[in-house]
């Protein structure tokens, strides 16, 4: 499950040009690693996304698998994003 996180998370700036660029992206992937966001006001913060229960299922499993790291991984992950946003950035000139 975490490495299915990972990956979905390394595929979303490739939607948007970096920097990202794109505010409901780098939203979405903030409140997604921040261990201050709990799951009822992440869920809340994207309701226009999920469909139905099982979207809100999926996600509240995800947001847990984030919220169990400790601060140090979930640092490491923020890194990689923002590194995966300015290289997709460079790309693009």
């Amino acid at each position: 499950m975490k490495l299915l996180t990972v990956l979905m998370l390394i595929a979303l700036p490739l939607s948007c040009f970096a920097g990202s660029g794109c505010v409901l992206l780098e939203k979405v992937i903030d409140d997604t690693i921040s261990s201050e966001v709990g799951i009822d006001q992440y869920l809340e913060n994207f309701q226009q996304f999920i469909d139905g229960e099982p979207t809100a299922n999926s996600l509240s499993e995800m947001k847990q698998c984030f919220l169990d790291q400790n601060n140090e991984t979930l640092e490491n992950v923020h890194q990689l994003m923002d590194d995966l946003c300015s290289a997709q950035a460079l790309r693009s000139w």
